[in-house]
């Protein structure tokens, strides 16, 4: 198509988070259909504890739904992991930029 260099087929969900585990309601999904799999971001981001870095979790699968259950599988393994003695503050994660989602 004149003047479109690409179409990108992209999938968004609310996700509402478990309240006894991240500080937070809700946060978004995004999943974009790639050339042989899907692959699924969050919105959401943990800084890591020591270094304050943001460490970012994806998720990847042969379908929107795989890729999303991956994403959320790891994201909630991850903030179990990492989940500080007293408890997630909203300092202890990053939101992506809004144009992102």
């Amino acid at each position: 198509m004149d003047g479109i260099t690409r179409i990108e087929s992209v999938i968004y969900y609310d996700v509402w988070l478990d309240a006894t585990l991240f500080p937070f309601p809700k946060m978004k999904v995004k999943v974009n259909e790639r050339s042989s799999d899907f692959l699924a971001v969050t919105n959401l981001h943990r800084r890591n504890g020591i270094a304050r870095v943001t460490e970012y979790t994806s998720g990847i699968g042969e379908s929107a739904e795989a890729a999303l259950r991956d994403l959320l599988e790891r994201f909630v393994a991850d903030g179990r992991k990492h989940r500080p003695t007293a408890g997630y503050t909203e300092e202890d994660f990053e939101w992506s930029d809004y144009e992102d989602f």
